[in-house]
């Protein structure tokens, strides 16, 4: 089982145009999603930011996954990679790019027992932007961190980036698996005063509500 983030950019004056789409489209979306092998797809949305988290069952990557051809005129384009099946001439492009891993706390062993009967009540998408100087020394102690202390407080938080752009993702309630996963690191060297320690990572969002100045809540429109 794979968990996916992809990252997708509204165009300047379709943002909201895109989310009465997506919307009116459910189901039509849905489809598409459950034939390319993507299950509970939550897309959230803030401004421009548009952001996708899905799980995919299955030995094929989904991650080739990307937004219907009719949703350009909504969204940005991104350069693809080159594609054996698509022709010379072809522009390559996508609308929604996948989002590295940067951090996950849990790590799901199989489908049924990853979801099983937990309730869900709420799936939280937020982002936050790092200073350009500071994206490699955020990966860094967030992999020290995952790996030193895997499934410490909510197995469903997954962080993903691109560029300097990151989207968190998560389920409340917060549940921990009951198999503890041996992370790969043996040693204890992540701060104690972590949210200090993280602070100056951050770009603050000037015009936040209080509280979201960091992680700035998004929008779930499905």
């Amino acid at each position: 089982m794979q968990r996916l983030l992809f990252y997708s950019q509204a165009r300047r004056g379709t943002a909201n145009e895109f989310n009465q789409i997506v919307k009116g489209n459910a189901t039509t979306l849905h489809e598409e999603w459950a034939a390319a092998g993507l299950r509970h797809v939550a897309v959230f949305t803030c401004e421009l930011y548009v952001c996708v988290y899905a799980e995919a069952v299955g030995g094929q990557s989904a991650s080739t996954w990307d937004w219907p051809v009719s949703f350009d005129r909504y969204l940005e384009k991104w350069p693809a990679e080159p594609d054996n099946n698509i022709s010379s001439n072809e522009t390559l492009h996508r609308l929604a790019i996948p989002m590295i891993d940067v951090f996950h706390d849990g790590m799901p062993e199989d489908a049924e027992s990853w979801r099983g009967s937990h309730p869900m009540d709420e799936r939280v998408g937020s982002i936050a932007r790092l200073k350009p100087e500071m994206v490699s020394s955020y990966v860094y102690y967030h992999y020290q961190k995952q790996e030193e202390s895997p499934n410490s407080f909510n197995q469903t938080y997954l962080i993903g980036t691109h560029g300097r752009l990151l989207f968190s993702y998560h389920e409340l309630p917060a549940r921990m698996s009951p198999i503890q996963r041996q992370g790969l690191l043996n040693t204890k060297h992540s701060p104690d005063n972590w949210h200090e320690v993280m602070y100056p990572h951050f770009d603050l969002w000037e015009e936040a509500i209080e509280g979201q100045q960091i992680w700035r809540k998004m929008e779930r429109l499905m």
